[in-house]
């Protein structure tokens, strides 16, 4: 399992760096040109871009009057996907806080998505409270500064409200640590 799970996420690392690369009008004139379709579809497939996604080629390659090899480009975009479409890929997108497009085929949806869900639902538990902590400081540091006894009185009622909220933040957090634990534990994976 290891193994399968470091080829694919090297497989992505790969493809994501190329779709940042060509994320700006897809391909220039040079890369239309000489595109491999095929190795261009399974980068595309396997970064996580939908079906659709060959249309972007489509017209950046109509600019300079040259064609599509959309079959090929298919070809390899099935193959890319069912890199992109584990749910070793969906805990790792979903730790990392990264958006996905809903763009998994049907057969594969399930099991990325829910792996993704659970793992972008810790990241965003952890972020929640990591912003609520900055503020929770940015009141207590506003406190100390404050000059008027009713600025601070005031700001004391606001920092007890937002310790509450840390409270249940911080829950939510150990909530969805044990959920995460749970759904790694269950299908043999290691927790990153």
């Amino acid at each position: 399992m290891s193994n399968h799970l470091s080829l694919a996420w090297r497989v992505s690392t790969v493809a994501v760096a190329f779709a940042g690369l060509a994320s700006c009008a897809t391909l220039n004139e040079d890369q239309c040109r000489t595109a491999n379709w095929q190795q261009l579809g399974r980068e595309n497939g396997a970064a996580g871009h939908p079906a659709s996604y060959i249309e972007d080629h489509r017209r950046a390659c109509a600019e300079h009057k040259l064609p599509v090899d959309q079959q090929q480009w298919s070809i390899g975009w099935e193959q890319g996907f069912r890199v992109f479409c584990t749910p070793e890929n969906g805990l790792t997108m979903g730790r990392e806080g990264r958006s996905y497009a809903n763009s998994c085929p049907l057969e594969l949806k399930t099991d990325f998505e829910a792996a993704y869900s659970v793992s972008k639902a810790l990241y965003d538990a952890r972020a929640s409270r990591d912003r609520i902590q900055r503020e929770l400081d940015s009141l207590l540091d506003a406190r100390q500064k404050a000059e008027k006894p009713e600025d601070r009185q005031r700001i004391s009622g606001d920092i007890e409200i937002k310790r509450s909220s840390l409270r249940s933040a911080e829950r939510r957090v150990w909530e969805a640590e044990g959920d995460y634990d749970l759904y790694v534990n269950s299908r043999g994976f290691t927790r990153r």
